[in-house]
């Protein structure tokens, strides 16, 4: 039974499920034994869950988990600015986006995103242009990744399954990322 509840704390925390498990579970497990008609027992304390921010696990927090907790009236504005710097870039191939986080899920936009702001083509052969599936738009955002590293960036804190699942935060943390670098590009 507790190997179970390990089991699927670890999911919840891998697949990052929309559920927020309490922090600091702890079961009581007993181990009765029957040894020569008496029975003995043993108690021990098995932790199940330790802290956790939203994601899973405890960890420092950003400018974007302030503005999201503290000032989300201000979020709109950091949207609107963020929409404008991508969709200057994007133009130039006759492409604009509306919303960040479903119109990056598939990784298209942040490919070719990257080559505009890199001053690079991107091959049409080394990403899916149409992808047909979540692991085709796992792969795209990866090569994205991949693209940002290569052209100096520190690589990105989000998984490409975050921008894939339409993890606004996630999405916000790259393209910020994006338009500090890149705010000064024609």
């Amino acid at each position: 039974m507790v190997a179970i509840l390990h089991l699927l704390v670890a999911l919840v925390r891998h697949f990052r499920a929309p559920v927020r498990l309490p922090e600091n579970v702890f079961v009581t497990v007993v181990i009765a034994q029957k040894n020569g008609g008496l029975l003995n027992a043993q108690k021990y304390q098995e932790q199940i869950t330790s802290e956790y921010d939203e994601v899973g696990m405890r960890c420092e927090k950003d400018a974007f988990d302030t503005l999201f907790d503290c000032a989300p009236e201000k979020l709109a504005v950091v949207k609107k600015s963020l929409i404008t710097f991508v969709n200057k870039h994007l133009s130039k191939l006759n492409f604009e986006i509306t919303d960040l986080s479903s119109d990056f899920r598939d990784g298209v936009y942040l490919c070719l995103l990257m080559g505009l702001l890199g001053g690079f083509f991107v091959p049409l052969h080394e990403f899916h242009l149409t992808p047909q599936d979540v692991d085709h738009m796992t792969s795209n955002v990866a090569f994205a990744f991949d693209l940002m590293q290569d052209v100096g960036l520190p690589k990105p804190k989000a998984r490409p399954e975050d921008i894939v699942n339409m993890d606004l935060k996630s999405t916000l943390r790259v393209l910020y990322s994006l338009f500090t670098t890149f705010r000064s590009c024609a």
